[in-house]
């Protein structure tokens, strides 16, 4: 076994998602060390290696975001301004959406957020103000009551590890990966009113109601060309499996018809990748898309690609 590298600074970040990378930045402007770790290769979680374009409420563009936020969408914007050939109309735009996804007014590939990001560690890296530790993950951590002393971390392709020391630690990933490392106390699910004294939370607590995952790849649509591929394993059964839920989903989960989530009433998605209108039903099609075709030069992108 490789001997562990010591790394020492004023904070430690565990997980370098768009949350990470935020702490980091902050925390770095503030004249601190950072040390943070990336179990993946990419910085950036969901805008990124996860391919989720953010989640962002109508009024982003005029209030309701960090200063700090504001800087990155704005980069994200010079990024494809700079670096694609975009139509005279699209260059112009304040707000550009690249991918004019539904989601979100700033529908980005994730190869472009992980650049913009890595544009603002880039000086800090540089200056050796923060080291950072991309397919490494925090294993194991040695605490005392509520002060933790370090943390052990492992590089998943090289097998390296390092002790990570620090008078401050943040846990930045995506489950909370420090908390049962460190012993710190934590809940998980829907809470009771008894517990929390909400109004609106439900009588008895429940820890497995938690938020679903979502599973994002890059798809696009050619016109007249067939990629259908042989049934794979139990293609039959989750074709038609229906969920047994309380409340009860509306039919089979694989459908474009669902639980609307604030009335829980059956819903049906629209579903038309040649951008055909679907009235007042939401086309699916377009609500991540990452790549607008029409938003750059005649021929640039075939297609336009969703995630």
């Amino acid at each position: 076994m490789q001997q562990s590298r010591e790394l020492a600074a004023d904070l430690v970040i565990a997980g370098g998602g768009l949350g990470g990378v935020a702490c980091a930045l902050a925390a770095l402007e503030s004249g601190l060390t950072v040390v943070m770790t990336e179990e993946t290769k990419w910085i950036g979680g969901q805008l990124t290696s996860q391919g989720v374009p953010p989640d962002e409420h109508r009024w982003i563009e005029s209030h309701g975001a960090t200063k700090s936020y504001r800087k990155f969408r704005e980069r994200l914007r010079e990024y494809y301004k700079r670096n694609y050939p975009l139509t005279g109309q699209a260059r112009a735009l304040e707000h550009l959406n690249p991918g004019n996804g539904a989601v979100s007014r700033i529908c980005v590939e994730p190869t472009a957020g992980v650049a913009v990001l890595k544009e603002l560690l880039a000086p800090w890296q540089s200056a050796g103000k923060l080291i950072l530790l991309t397919e490494t993950r925090v294993i194991t951590a040695d605490a005392d009551g509520e002060t933790v002393r370090f943390l052990e971390a492992e590089c998943r392709s090289t097998g390296r590890r390092y002790v990570l020391k620090a008078p401050w630690f943040v846990d930045a990933t995506e489950l909370g990966d420090l908390l049962p490392l460190t012993g710190t106390a934590y809940v998980k699910g829907a809470e009771s009113k008894r517990e929390t004294g909400e109004l609106h939370a439900r009588e008895k607590g429940d820890p497995e109601n938690q938020q679903a995952f979502t599973l994002c790849f890059a798809m696009e649509y050619q016109k007249g060309r067939d990629f259908t591929i042989a049934r794979p394993e139990q293609y039959d059964f989750w074709r038609s499996y229906v969920p047994r839920l309380t409340p009860p989903w509306p039919g089979k989960l694989l459908d474009l018809t669902y639980s609307q989530p604030s009335t829980l009433k059956p819903k049906t998605l629209g579903f038309q990748p040649e951008g055909v209108a679907t009235g007042s039903t939401l086309n699916l099609w377009n609500y991540r898309k990452i790549i607008d075709r029409n938003n750059f030069a005649e021929g640039f992108y075939a297609v336009s690609v969703r995630a």
